[in-house]
C-alpha cells in the first residue's frame, strides 16, 4: 500500500512538474500578442490593434472609455490615434502572466505612452498607467477577450510621495 501511494505521489509531482513546464512556451505566446499589439500602437495601426482581441472581447480604457468587439475597440483606437496619441509610442514593464486554467492567462504590467500632446500641441509628460488583461485560448491562437487599464490613485489621507 505504502508503495502504491509513493507511486501516485511520484505521478502527481511528475504532471505538476509538465504542467509547470508548459507555463513558460504559453506565456511567450500570450506575451507575444501583447508584443503584435505594442507594435501595431508603435505604427499607428488601430486595425491591427483591434485583431488582437477575441471578436467578442472588450477594453476600458485608462480614461474610462469602454468598447466592447472588435469594431468598436478599433473605432475607439481610430479616433485616439487621429488625435492626442497621434505620434506617440506605447512600451511596458513589469509583464507578469499567470494561467488559473489551460486556455485562459491573465497579465498585469506597467506601461507608458510617450509622445501625447495636449489640445493646444504642447508636449505632455509620459502617460503611464496600470493594465490587467485576460486572454482565451481558442484552438491554436491567443486572444485577448478583456482589457482594463488604469491610473493608480494616492491612497486617501495618506501622505505624499517623494
Amino acid at each position: 500500500m505504502k508503495r502504491w501511494i509513493a507511486a501516485v505521489a511520484v505521478c502527481a509531482l511528475v504532471g505538476i512538474g509538465v504542467a509547470r513546464g508548459e507555463e513558460p512556451a504559453k506565456a511567450k505566446e500570450v506575451r507575444a500578442v501583447t508584443d503584435a499589439w505594442m507594435a501595431a500602437w508603435n505604427r499607428h495601426d488601430p486595425k491591427m490593434m483591434a485583431v488582437a482581441w477575441s471578436p467578442e472581447g472588450d477594453l476600458i480604457n485608462p480614461f474610462g472609455r469602454w468598447a466592447g468587439g472588435r469594431a468598436e475597440i478599433e473605432k475607439l483606437f481610430t479616433e485616439e490615434h487621429s488625435t492626442f496619441m497621434k505620434g506617440t509610442t506605447y512600451s511596458y514593464t513589469n509583464y507578469k502572466v499567470r494561467f488559473p486554467s489551460p486556455a485562459v492567462g491573465v497579465a498585469d504590467f506597467d506601461a507608458e505612452v510617450a509622445g501625447m500632446r495636449a489640445a493646444d500641441g504642447k508636449a505632455m509628460p509620459a502617460f503611464k498607467h496600470h493594465v490587467f488583461v485576460v486572454y482565451a485560448k481558442k484552438g491554436s491562437h491567443w486572444w485577448i477577450t478583456s482589457a482594463r487599464a488604469s491610473v493608480p490613485l494616492p491612497t486617501p489621507g495618506a501622505p505624499p510621495a517623494k
